[in-house]
């Protein structure tokens, strides 16, 4: 298996008020060389690291913040020095996030040029009063002028997010965002349901009773509706959240879902990689602290090394999120025993009252999650923690 390297660049044009992903809003150019130069750095450093000399990366995905904000010069010096330093030539997958308010054609060309070959576009709706709700800069006609830029600068990897269970949205404006999206016939793309996540100003507001969660039947509604008119439109339901275009599924991100090793770069980024020891995981994060990064400090935090039934208990966790599930062989290879033998007879039976109310399946080759299975998910994948 290759390694996937995730670049985090935390600035943002504004802070959206749902989102608690590490971002700042700083428009100083000194401090995106500054972080430039330090990221740079630490991708250096990492050549010390012999466990990361295993594998060479397949996949580079720069996420934000907004990473497209940092000049071309400046993202082309940190690809470059990726490629020295771990060897691009095996690179099959480069991602960028973009927002369709601060790209333009001549942008795309400069990517594209300096390799990346998938983009992220940040749409979440077509509807420019939901656009409005959720806080983004961007309307929905600079979405439809970014989707036909892309073509023009040799995209042909493109994916879109789209939001939904939004207040104030009603499933007529969910369908109308989710038909807009199918007809401009992106390669893939991902559904997210709008969560309250602590320290953001959404929180905030649904304490104070200024917002309102969406039904939780009607949240459900959307997304098998999304289900069903996406695989009516010919795209494969992959994973709980994302759909694509057969052969066009996020080479990155299944490295996240099927416990492959992946290495963050940047403040807040987290990784995952193998020890030399015993083969078993180890996670690490950097400190979601940007001036410490700029400052030199050593923001790395080291998790507990992971144990066989961590890495076990984590790669159920993360197969079960995928619509093919947890192959029984794979899992015996990786692990030595079967499924069952390793979690036991109490575990078996709790999965096996959801396969009975039809949240579940399981066969001699393996067990997965049925559409509505992924609506209680959390409640299935708690048997494996």
């Amino acid at each position: 298996m290759s390694l996937g390297i995730y670049v985090h660049v935390p600035f943002c044009r504004s802070k959206c008020p749902y989102c608690d992903f590490y971002s700042v809003v700083n428009r100083d150019e000194d401090i995106k060389e500054k972080f430039t130069e330090r990221l740079i750095r630490e991708i250096r450093e990492g050549s010390e690291l012999p466990w990361f000399f295993r594998t060479k990366p397949d996949t580079l995905y720069f996420g934000g913040g907004t990473p497209a904000l940092l000049s071309t010069s400046q993202l082309e010096r940190i690809t470059g020095t990726v490629k020295d330093i771990f060897g691009g030539e095996e690179l099959k997958e480069v991602t960028i996030e973009v927002n369709p308010g601060s790209t333009d054609l001549q942008k795309l060309k400069e990517l594209r040029s300096i390799g990346f070959n998938r983009l992220s576009v940040g749409v979440q709706s077509f509807d420019d009063e939901i656009l409005r709700r959720l806080g983004r800069l961007h309307k929905s006609q600079d979405s439809f002028r970014v989707m036909e830029d892309a073509g023009k600068a040799g995209f042909d990897n493109v994916s879109i997010d789209l939001m939904f269970g939004i207040d104030g949205q009603s499933f007529e404006t969910w369908e109308t965002s989710l038909h807009t999206a199918i007809d401009l016939r992106p390669e893939h793309l991902s559904l997210y349901s709008l969560e309250f996540q602590e320290g953001t100003v959404f929180t905030r507001l649904l304490r104070e009773g200024r917002m309102k969660e969406t039904d939780p039947e009607e949240d459900r509604r959307m997304y098998e509706t999304a289900h069903d008119e996406l695989e009516r439109a010919g795209y494969e339901h992959y994973e709980i959240s994302n759909f694509a275009e057969p052969g066009c599924r996020s080479m990155h991100n299944m490295k996240y879902w099927s416990l492959q090793e992946y290495l963050g770069l940047g403040p807040g980024a987290h990784s995952y990689l193998r020890r030399e020891d015993n083969g078993l995981g180890q996670r690490f994060y950097n400190r979601p602290d940007l001036k410490a990064y700029l400052d030199g400090t050593d923001i790395r935090v080291m998790s507990e090394p992971n144990d066989i039934s961590d890495d076990a208990s984590e790669f159920m966790i993360t197969a079960l999120r995928l619509t093919e599930g947890v192959s029984k062989e794979e899992f015996r290879d990786l692990f030595g025993v079967g499924v069952w033998d390793f979690f036991g007879d109490v575990a078996r039976l709790q999965f096996q009252s959801f396969v009975q109310t039809g949240h579940a399946l399981e066969d001699e080759d393996r067990i997965a999650l049925t559409l509505q299975g992924f609506n209680v998910s959390n409640r299935i994948l708690s048997i494996f923690v």
